[in-house]
């Protein structure tokens, strides 16, 4: 989250990608920092899978990052 942060106040668009699991975690800094990251969460676990697996949540995760990245 600082990151994306950083690279907003350089004019630099970008977003956060999450898995649900830390989503109140993300809520939470957001309101601690006044900073409304833009943020993407994709489903979990993300760990166990095999690549295959995780090129798949990546497919299925692509289009809505670049909109928000976009809208952001």
């Amino acid at each position: 989250m600082q990151d994306i942060d950083e690279l907003d106040s350089r004019g630099i668009p970008g977003v956060v990608v999450l898995s649900e699991e830390f989503e109140t975690g993300a809520q939470r800094w957001i309101e601690l920092h006044g900073f409304e990251a833009a943020t993407v969460f994709v489903r979990h676990p993300i760990q166990p899978l095999t690549d295959d697996e995780v090129w798949g949540r990546a497919d299925d995760a692509f289009d809505h990052i670049l909109r928000t990245i976009v809208s952001g």
